[in-house]
């Protein structure tokens, strides 16, 4: 049931309606007879309601509840309530430790080789470029890639593939051979 169509039962109930809206709800009411039951149903929960007896304490406990939430609204707000700016320093200071950690103390690390190559740069030495059937976990492809004396370079790439490197070429020539052979290869190639 919609909002508004509450609000009209309880003005009805409440008899707040005007003369008029009051005849075109009863008149709604005599069309559906869902509605009619319903208003039924309420004014007689409504009557029910009255004729009890309240459990003993309940009238001191709803007035504590009452009281208790006019005094927590009394209550003055504390000044340093400004949560946005705290969160704003804490993110200032973090920046502020990310470029500090990037500018100051990343370029004063010994410089490592990498073990891998950007794909904008062209591998050196023997390699191959190799894809994976889908369903190939990584441990199948790291045992696969060990036998064959294969390191990854670099991969996977946007297409999937991987850049595998050699010690020389003659290892590249039998990698090439047993990895062809092997299931879990779906294409290997020179690049």
């Amino acid at each position: 049931m919609d909002q508004d169509q509450d609000d009209r039962i309880l003005a009805y109930m409440q008899d707040r309606l005007d003369p008029a809206a009051r005849a075109e709800f009863e008149a709604e009411m005599a069309a559906r007879p869902a509605l009619a039951a319903e208003i039924a149903m309420l004014q007689g929960t409504v009557r029910e309601f009255g004729r009890s007896e309240l459990p003993a304490g309940s009238r001191e406990a709803g007035w504590e509840r009452l009281s208790a939430a006019i005094d927590a609204e009394r209550m003055p707000r504390p000044a340093n309530r400004n949560r946005a700016l705290a969160a704003l320093k804490v993110a200032g200071i973090v920046a502020a430790t990310v470029a500090v950690w990037q500018f100051g103390v990343v370029p004063q690390l010994p410089q490592q080789e990498p073990g891998f190559i950007t794909a904008t740069e062209t591998a050196e030495g023997p390699v191959l470029r190799a894809a994976f059937v889908p369903g190939a976990t990584l441990g199948e492809v790291t045992q696969l890639l060990q036998e064959a004396g294969a390191r990854v370079i670099d991969g996977p790439g946007a297409l999937g593939l991987y850049t595998l490197g050699f010690a020389d070429d003659a290892a590249r020539d039998a990698a090439e051979a047993r990895l062809a052979a092997d299931p879990l290869v779906a294409a290997i190639s020179r690049p």
